[in-house]
């Protein structure tokens, strides 16, 4: 039972990256996103729990310390974060929790474990690239029926379907390369993938394609030459950079170069407040507005600082964002050493596509939780970890074992099967259903609209301004102007240009 359980275990990693570009519910009231990031948590959870049922597998090697301490670190801005229910739940439609940044170590960290053959790792490449080829025609077809002003591939934003082509292309075009029995389907793809990126309108997601495709190259040369073939690499990339900015892309979709530089340099203020941990998980929302210096609103969202470094370390501090850095530093040290073993280079092509990607983006899981599934099926085609043999253990220890998986499963029913379940009561009117079965998530207390759980919204940590406006207006009929006013500033604390609230502020003389 046990051996023909590590057989099946290997393709779990495959099921999660053919469903993540493609999974949608929509009887949810947030269709795209919660899917996926429940995809995301569960995955980590079940992968990690079959890890630990069926005992034999490679090792994480040079990558264990690093994943304990990203971590721990995690859980330190959670542990002084300045809203636990909000680190705890997620922000809704955003879901950057703690339980969300530690199952992405627990993709990578599964995928290491249970993927212990060549054809397990055929598998994940075949799946994700084959469920992106899905989207990219789903955005195609949105661009060509007129039905929406930046197609997103049933993913819920187009950026999120350019950061899964800029990994797809290069993992396509490996495999073009290679030849084989399926050679006429790899070459398919690339065309539709391209298609599906053009769509997007994603500057970049073009910038992502071209550089996994220069890392492809990279990766492939041998020698000396390697040297000049990364220069040029970065030549190519300074000259797709400044060609975009002399030309009209650089005010595409409303969104300048200035604006980014702007919002950076707000990020970077709002680091330095709490630079070592961080304002804790999802918790930007909540906060930047206090450094916010400019009104973004109907340019750029301003709950995220749009650039995943900055980020991670204004969510997790410095700390934080040091811990990952060491992860990928392994990893990419790992990778280089073996660059010219079977997928490697693909691998780690798509894993920069990514990064360069996330570089103007955010993290979000249904492209973030891909790329540490990717960094842990490279990490297992390097082969760097060593392999465990079965060995004899004492029931004690497979006790230990089977209480950790059950554990982990009932992790996976908390914060990945019951806030899909109370979504969908939310759709149909049901909040008292939904605060049932997620109570952290702010937005269900703030739909059912009586006092008390409007409070209860805003003592979760909901980062909508509107909340307190509509809470504001309801202490202020009920006589309550001192909480009204609190209300109001609280709002204006979130967004400090939102009128509604400095307007209703000025009437109580606030």
């Amino acid at each position: 039972m046990q051996r023909l359980l590590g057989r099946l275990s290997g393709f779990l990693p495959a099921v999660v990256a053919g469903l993540l570009p493609i999974v949608f519910i929509p009887t949810a009231s947030d269709t795209y996103i919660l899917p996926r990031a429940s995809l995301v948590i569960a995955g980590a959870c079940l992968g990690v729990g079959l890890a630990l049922l069926t005992q034999a597998g490679p090792r994480l090697g040079p990558l264990r310390w690093p994943l304990l301490a990203a971590a721990a670190t995690a859980a330190l801005a959670f542990a002084f974060s300045v809203s636990w229910p909000l680190s705890l739940a997620g922000s809704w439609t955003r879901y950057e929790s703690l339980p969300m940044r530690l199952s992405y170590l627990g993709l990578l960290a599964s995928a290491v474990w249970l993927l212990r053959e060549q054809r397990h790792r055929d598998w994940v490449v075949a799946g994700f690239v084959f469920g992106t080829c899905v989207a990219s025609l789903e955005g195609v077809q949105q661009w060509a029926a007129h039905v929406a002003f930046r197609p997103d591939g049933n993913l819920g934003n187009a950026n999120l379907l350019a950061a899964l082509v800029a990994m797809a292309v290069p993992l396509a075009v490996d495999r073009a390369l290679r030849g084989g029995v399926f050679v006429l389907a790899w070459v398919a793809a690339i065309p539709v993938l391209v298609a599906g990126l053009l769509v997007t309108t994603s500057r970049s997601g073009d910038f992502g394609v071209l550089a996994g495709c220069l890392t492809l190259a990279v990766f492939a040369t041998r020698g000396r030459l390697v040297i000049g073939a990364a220069l040029t690499a970065l030549w190519i990339m300074g000259i797709g950079v400044f060609g975009m900015l002399a030309s009209p892309a650089r005010v595409l979709n409303n969104d300048p170069p200035e604006l980014r530089l702007h919002l950076w340099g707000d990020g970077l203020r709002m680091i330095a407040a709490r630079p070592l941990t961080g304002w804790g998980e999802d918790a930007t929302g909540l906060s930047f507005g206090h450094f916010l210096s400019q009104d973004y609103a109907s340019l750029v969202t301003f709950d995220r600082i749009h650039s995943g470094p900055l980020d991670i370390a204004a969510t997790e501090g410095v700390l934080g964002l040091a811990a990952l850095g060491w992860v990928l530093l392994v990893l990419s040290r790992g990778a280089w050493r073996q660059r010219f073993d079977r997928d490697v280079g693909a691998l780690s092509a798509a894993l920069v596509g990514y990064t360069v990607w996330v570089l103007f983006n955010f993290d979000w899981a249904p492209a973030t939780g891909m790329f540490w599934l990717l960094a842990g099926t490279l990490w297992s085609a390097t082969g760097v970890g060593e392999t465990l043999s079965p060995r004899g253990e004492g029931p004690h220890l497979r006790g230990v074992r089977g209480i950790s998986a059950t554990l982990l499963v009932l992790v996976a029913v908390a914060f990945a099967v019951l806030p899909v379940l109370a979504d969908v009561w939310y759709l149909k009117g049901r909040a008292d259903l939904a605060v049932r079965v997620d109570p952290l998530q702010a937005r269900y207390h703030w739909a059912i609209g009586t006092v008390e759980e409007l409070r209860k919204a805003a003592d979760l940590g909901e980062t909508e301004p509107d909340l307190y406006v509509q809470l504001g207006d309801r202490e202020a009929q009920l006589g309550n102007r001192a909480a009204a006013r609190r209300a109001y500033q609280r709002a204006l604390q979130i967004d400090p240009y939102f009128s509604p609230a400095a307007q209703r502020l000025a009437a109580l003389g606030g």
